[in-house]
């Protein structure tokens, strides 16, 4: 799915990046079919982001006992990461996500 670059990290944490971006792709999906079913307008790519947060947070209480933590850290770290990405690059966190 990601290539073979996921082949040289350890099962354990190989496992928790597949949580990670499975959660943002689901964030993606989600924010697609809200647009084209729900005729919902989202003006930010941050929605998209924080949204994929929310489920990888949402998601932690899923994970076995030794992993919550790591998940919920990453969630707040995705939110914090995103911000820094966005603010560095000029590129403000309220810019439309599409027209």
């Amino acid at each position: 799915m990601l290539g073979n670059w996921l082949t040289i990290i350890d099962k354990k944490k190989r496992r928790l990046i597949f949580v990670g971006v499975v959660a943002l792709m689901w964030a993606i999906w989600d924010t697609c079919n809200d647009m084209i079913f729900e005729k919902k307008r989202f003006t930010s790519f941050m929605q998209t982001v924080l949204r994929g947060a929310y489920w990888l947070r949402y998601w932690s209480v899923l994970q076995r006992k030794d992993t919550r933590e790591t998940i919920r850290m990453a969630s707040k770290a995705l939110k914090v990461i995103a911000l820094d990405i966005f603010a560095k690059n000029g590129w403000r966190s309220n810019n439309k996500l599409c027209l």
